[in-house]
């Protein structure tokens, strides 16, 4: 009990480090006169993504591999089976082709994860600075893009350093919170890491994303909310498996293929509907998305 109220903890100050940090840095970009897609794509989605990257890293460096993994996987496949699926049946979404292009680069983000992975059955350091590499790729892609000029903005620099600053303190010890205590509890539950990091630690960190999204939708900045959601796949994937395989290289189990696949059917699924339905994702298919949720995860429980 004592794990699970510390556990719960630690997702309140990532939820509450990632907003501050979201805040912050949105404003920062708003001063900068950056488009909201590229707010999205970049500011905001590596500012909710943030609770991944810090849990990955306290997982790499007390040797929770699968912990790290399944957090990383999990995040991704419910940032488009949960989020996408719930702010399309709030609100259908439009992908033009300038977010048609970034989800393809999505795709082949899962794909070079999953080659690299398998070949040595690990990720080492040389692959990880691969994959920030492409990362860097993927950053001077986003920032060549025109950009457009907001709202104005009247917070004051100096208050928007203060929240992001702050927001990196909470992200911190609310990953520590989540990984010490998950494991303990996966352990004493005799529960397999992997399990507890893709559904528990994955829907915890994941949460970031999905206040910010649907609160993006509700406002209607929808380019925020699909920025948010294929940036954060793109960090999760590129830069958290790049700087955490540097840190220490990953192990890698071929059991994650099937994961790594069913993510790479999703995201296809998804180009494809987009094309099929005059550049929209449609309310049936939200919930189409929520129902392949709610199964992965009983395929999950059961296996």
């Amino acid at each position: 009990m004592i794990n699970l109220i510390f556990i719960i903890i630690g997702f309140i100050f990532l939820i509450k480090g990632a907003n501050f940090l979201v805040d912050g840095s949105s404003s920062i970009a708003r001063k900068l006169k950056i488009s909201e897609f590229v707010i999205g794509l970049t500011i905001v989605s590596i500012g909710t993504s943030l609770p991944e990257l810090i849990v990955s890293i306290e997982s790499v460096l007390i040797g929770h591999n699968d912990l790290l993994i399944g957090n990383i996987i999990g995040s991704c496949i419910y940032n488009l089976l949960l989020i996408l699926g719930i702010i399309c049946v709030i609100k259908p979404i439009k992908i033009n082709i300038k977010e048609k292009s970034i989800v393809m680069l999505m795709f082949f983000s899962i794909l070079l994860v999953e080659l690299l992975s398998n070949i040595y059955g690990q990720i080492t350091r040389v692959e990880g600075i691969i994959l920030i590499l492409f990362f860097i790729i993927f950053l001077l892609m986003i920032f060549n893009k025109k950009t457009t000029e907001n709202k104005k903005e009247d917070n004051s620099i100096v208050k928007s350093i203060i929240q992001f600053l702050v927001g990196i303190l909470l992200l911190k010890y609310g990953g520590d919170f989540v990984v010490k205590n998950a494991s303990l509890i996966a352990r004493k539950m005799l529960i397999s890491e992997k399990i507890i990091g893709i559904t528990i630690v994955a829907i915890g960190t994941s949460l970031p994303e999905l206040v910010t999204s649907i609160t993006a939708i509700n406002k209607n900045t929808q380019e925020i909310a699909v920025g948010n959601i294929i940036g954060s796949n793109i960090f999760n994937l590129l830069l958290v498996f790049g700087i955490t395989s540097i840190i220490n290289p990953i192990q890698f189990s071929e059991q994650y293929n099937q994961d790594f696949i069913f993510l790479a059917i999703i995201t296809l699924v998804l180009i494809i509907s987009a094309l099929s339905n005059k550049e929209e994702i449609q309310r049936k298919e939200g919930i189409i998305l929520l129902i392949s949720f709610i199964l992965y995860n009983i395929k999950l429980i059961i296996i």
